[in-house]
């Protein structure tokens, strides 16, 4: 598990180096990489905003996200802001980079990012926008040709596993793997 943290931290530290890498907050680099590697999870998706006096790294990894900032000639202090995605309320973009803005708001704030710089403001929506996730209609199951679909026990069971999935807590082998629904080869 350290191994795994520590491979995490790796690439979250390369992925901010290459973020700032064209940026002049050489000594505001060093309080930013302080704060991600902090960070018990993998960078999914990274995004550069600035305005007149401050900049913003808007930062998402599988569960949170996250807002730092801080003041162009003071990089002695950077306001971070975090929360689960599972708050957001609704996610919009407005416009791609260079130039990018985007929306994001929670029940009880609202991040409005302008002047985005770096990063891909589409793929980090994507990331981010909160999924429906629908139940499973079982009624309509062919007779015999899948009967763990026909009882209500498997069913729950198998929409539990789709959910889990689609949460990213497992992928869509190991989904196929623990569907008993699934015919696998050679069995």
């Amino acid at each position: 598990m350290v191994k795994i943290m520590d491979d995490y931290r790796n690439q979250n530290l390369k992925k901010i180096d290459k973020l700032l890498s064209d940026c002049d907050i050489n000594s505001g680099k060093q309080l930013v990489k302080e704060i991600v590697s902090n960070i018990d999870d993998r960078i999914v998706e990274l995004l550069l905003s600035r305005d007149s006096n401050q900049y913003y790294i808007l930062t998402s990894t599988r569960n949170d996200v996250f807002l730092m900032s801080f003041v162009k000639n003071d990089y002695n202090s950077v306001d971070l802001q975090k929360d689960k995605k599972i708050n957001i309320c609704k996610a919009k973009f407005i416009k791609g980079t260079p130039n990018g803005e985007l929306i994001i708001t929670f029940p009880n704030k609202e991040w409005h990012l302008k002047n985005i710089i770096k990063g891909r403001v589409f793929d980090f929506l994507q990331d981010v926008k909160p999924v429906n996730i629908n139940n499973a209609f079982y009624d309509s199951s062919i007779r015999g040709e899948f009967h763990q679909l026909l009882d209500p026990d498997h069913a729950e069971e198998i929409d539990k596993l789709r959910r889990y999935m689609q949460e990213g807590h497992i992928s869509h082998y190991e989904y196929d793997d623990y569907n008993p629904s699934i015919s696998k080869a050679g069995k």
